[in-house]
């Protein structure tokens, strides 16, 4: 892979992602972070038991994510 696909691959991932998301994986023991939106059908934010849960679409890998306790680390704005 060249500088000019690498760079255009980039520009895909980037123009379909709407947020950065991390959370405490107690599994892995680390901190992952991932990119992704909420715009396919069975996304969603919820709450149970205390903790803060949210599946998203993965734009990275394509598919669905779900994570407990996230922090959104960057969001993109709307112009």
């Amino acid at each position: 892979m060249n500088i000019e696909d690498l760079t255009k691959e980039v520009e895909r991932i980037e123009a379909k992602s709407d947020f950065v998301v991390s959370w405490w994986a107690k599994k892995y023991k680390k901190t992952i972070r991932r990119i992704g939106n909420l715009n396919k059908e069975g996304c969603r934010v919820w709450e149970q038991g205390g903790k803060k849960y949210m599946c998203f679409w993965d734009v990275v890998i394509e598919r669905y994510t779900t994570c407990i306790d996230p922090v959104i680390t960057y969001k993109k704005g709307l112009n």
